[in-house]
């Protein structure tokens, strides 16, 4: 059996027994253990993402919402992150995805936005004509820890605030 992936450690404490419903099991503490590593990859978190359109009458809808998913699927799988759910909605665009700890909203989110946004353009010219900056999305996101979806006022809480932000919109 190859071991090279394997740590070997050998424990030297008596040797000790637990009780379970179907039988005694004891264990030699004087034997060896091996345990597994322990991958960075074992471990994850996740959280649930939105953006909304620079725009407000651009819309999400006809072939973007068809487009949007498989896009930030190839990105997610690129990158190594695991998406969990997507929702396209003419607003707003809402997912979850698992990320090593390493990584930082900031980091996926920055890297999700520069790369749709690149998608968009190049397929939908009339939008980047319309949009002089190179980022598709209005300013900022919302990320919350948890794979849940947003409460739908929480969304549009955060649309109006965003919004009002661009100087589009009032309270």
């Amino acid at each position: 059996m190859d071991t090279s992936n394997k740590a070997e450690v050998k424990i030297k404490n008596p040797p000790f027994s637990f009780q379970t419903k179907e039988r005694e099991e004891t264990f030699d503490s004087d034997k060896d253990v091996l345990l597994e590593p322990v991958y960075p990859d074992a471990y994850s978190l996740s959280y649930t993402c939105l953006l909304i359109p620079r725009f407000p009458y651009h819309q999400l809808t006809g072939d973007l919402t068809d487009q949007l998913p498989q896009w930030l699927q190839q990105v997610c799988i690129s990158y190594g992150w695991r998406l969990e759910f997507v929702t396209v909605e003419p607003d707003y665009f809402q997912w979850a995805l698992s990320v090593l700890p390493s990584v930082s909203p900031g980091q996926f989110m920055q890297q999700i936005r520069h790369d749709i946004s690149k998608m968009i353009f190049s397929t939908f010219g009339r939008i980047k004509k319309e949009n002089l900056s190179n980022d598709f999305w209005a300013p900022g996101y919302l990320v919350v820890l948890g794979i849940r979806p947003h409460a739908v006022e929480m969304v549009e809480h955060y649309i109006r605030l965003t919004r009002r932000q661009q100087g589009l919109h009032k309270l």
